[in-house]
C-alpha cells in the first residue's frame, strides 16, 4: 500500500508541475530546411507587378533586417541569389489556390537542411489584398520559418505573426525573431 501511495504521490507532483509550467501562446515549426548563412540577397524579376515588388522591398527592410539577418538586392540574376522572386500566370496543382509559395531550389551540396537558393512565386491569376503580408511571410519561408499555430487577437500584439495560414499582419512576431537570431 505504501507503494501505491508513493506512486500516486509522484504521479500527482509530476501532474502539478507539468500544469503550472507555462505553455507557449504561440508558435511555429522551425526548419526542417534553413538558409545557408546570414546573409540573404534578393532579386525580384521584372515580371513581378508593382504591388509584389514593394511588398517585398517593405518585407525585406521592415520585416527581415531588424533581425540578425543582413540582406541586399541585385539589380541582375545570377547563381550566387539567395531568394529569385517571381510572378507566374501558369500555376499547377494546389498552387493554382495559393497566392504565392516559397520553395528551395538549390541545397547546400551534401547537406540536408541547408538551402542556397529559394524561390518566391506569385500567383498573378489571384491577386492578394497586402502584399507586404504575404511577402513577409514567404520570407519567412525562405530563412526557416513555419507556419504560424497561434491564434491572436490584437493587431498589434507582439506574439502576432505574418507567418499564419492566412498573412494578415506585416511583421514577424518576436518568438520568430527569436528563432531568427537564434540561427543566424
Amino acid at each position: 500500500m505504501n507503494r501505491f501511495i508513493r506512486a500516486c504521490a509522484i504521479f500527482g507532483a509530476a501532474l502539478g508541475i507539468s500544469l503550472t509550467t507555462a505553455q507557449p501562446a504561440s508558435a511555429n515549426s522551425f526548419g526542417p530546411v534553413f538558409a545557408d548563412n546570414g546573409a540573404h540577397s534578393f532579386f525580384l524579376d521584372d515580371d513581378l507587378s508593382s504591388g509584389q515588388k514593394s511588398g517585398m522591398a517593405w518585407a525585406r527592410t521592415n520585416s527581415l533586417n531588424p533581425t540578425d539577418m543582413t540582406t541586399s538586392v541585385n539589380a541582375t540574376y545570377n547563381k550566387q541569389v539567395d531568394v529569385w522572386a517571381y510572378g507566374t500566370w501558369k500555376p499547377t496543382g494546389d498552387q493554382t489556390r495559393w497566392y504565392a509559395w516559397a520553395k528551395c531550389v538549390k541545397m547546400v551540396s551534401g547537406s540536408s537542411s541547408k538551402c542556397d537558393q529559394f524561390t518566391i512565386v506569385f500567383n498573378h491569376k489571384l491577386p492578394h489584398s497586402n502584399y507586404k503580408a504575404l511577402s513577409c511571410h514567404e520570407t519567412g519561408h525562405t530563412v526557416g520559418l513555419g507556419h504560424e499555430s497561434g491564434k491572436n487577437s490584437s493587431f498589434t500584439s507582439a506574439a502576432r505573426s505574418c507567418l499564419r495560414a492566412s498573412p494578415d499582419h506585416n511583421y514577424y512576431s518576436n518568438h520568430d525573431k527569436s528563432h531568427i537570431n537564434g540561427r543566424y
